[in-house]
């Protein structure tokens, strides 16, 4: 692999990092909304393994529905600290939030960040209890790359030949239902993502392993055992097809969602209810997306 390419990785991380300072100052903390932040989730003390937790401060002795949110940057950047904005919103709709940091390429392979995603599901699952989380209302959220790796994680849970060729072990944490925006679900495709980006994720020789067939994240061992699912893009988003392709593979398979496509619009790019959770329309996804998420629950019919 070559080191300019990965040295450029490098440099696309630190400056997506220099982004945070003037986010916190658009995006102040919302009042009434409790952050319990950096709390190890491996036993370790690598700072890619640890999660905040997001929750409303005034809050009846009642279980809360559960939101994992998993963030994007394309498996190369990103944080949750980043997604703090949109975890915030969700909590202040009545959601006990555990927002998940997940070690980057090129520092470990999608297999790693695979596992990375269950040691904290497994962590949630055992502290479930403690921060007052409903059991039976968990789901899952992400955005870009954070969707394509929650798309994966959660049909693993439900398909053991899919965990066994990524060579990891599942969480029996499985979400209700997930909702994934502007979801980066296609990584070898003749584009900008696939002609460079699959020997860092899967290995300079996966098209010999026996995680080769997945790599297609219409392979039907993979569409057909997801949970419920919410899509959502726009046509501004620079991903629109991939969302539109994987929501026509997920009606193919007859998996219960719904796909909000929204219309040509400057302000609604790629995953902008993570980028600018203040929007009117990322107030209106957010709800959209839990009302079907918690749907799901209830055994609704879904629209």
């Amino acid at each position: 692999m070559s080191q300019w390419i990965t040295n450029i990785f490098y440099r696309q991380r630190k400056d997506f990092q220099k982004t945070y300072a003037g986010r916190d100052q658009q995006f102040p903390p919302l009042p009434g909304i409790i952050c319990q932040a950096d709390i190890p989730y491996a036993g370790d003390t690598l700072p890619a393994h640890r999660l905040d937790i997001y929750y409303p401060e005034k809050r009846q002795d009642v279980l809360l529905p559960v939101m994992i949110n998993i963030h994007g940057g394309g498996l190369l950047l990103g944080s949750k600290e980043f997604n703090r904005p949109f975890c915030e919103r969700i909590a202040g709709k009545g959601f006990l939030v555990f927002s998940i940091d997940y070690r980057l390429v090129p520092d470990c392979t999608v297999f790693d960040q695979f596992q990375d995603i269950f040691l904290a599901f497994d962590f949630i699952k055992e502290n479930l209890a403690h921060y007052q989380g409903d059991p039976d209302q968990v789901y899952a959220s992400g955005d870009s790359g954070g969707a394509c790796l929650l798309t994966y994680t959660a049909a693993m849970q439900n398909c053991k030949r899919l965990a066994e060729a990524a060579g990891v072990t599942p969480s029996a944490l499985k979400p209700v239902a997930i909702g994934l925006i502007s979801g980066m679900f296609y990584t070898t495709r003749k584009d900008k993502i696939g002609l460079f980006l699959p020997t860092y994720l899967y290995g300079k020789h996966y098209k010999k392993e026996a995680f080769a067939p997945y790599v297609n994240p219409e392979h039907e061992d993979i569409v057909s055992s997801l949970p419920p699912c919410f899509l959502t893009t726009s046509h501004n988003d620079n991903l629109r097809d991939y969302t539109v392709s994987f929501a026509r593979a997920l009606r193919r398979h007859h998996i219960p969602h719904k796909l909000l496509n929204l219309p040509a619009d400057r302000r609604l790019t790629h995953a902008f209810s993570v980028f600018d959770p203040s929007l009117p329309e990322s107030e209106a996804l957010i709800n959209d997306m839990l009302q079907f998420l918690q749907a799901c629950q209830k055994g609704r019919t879904y629209k």
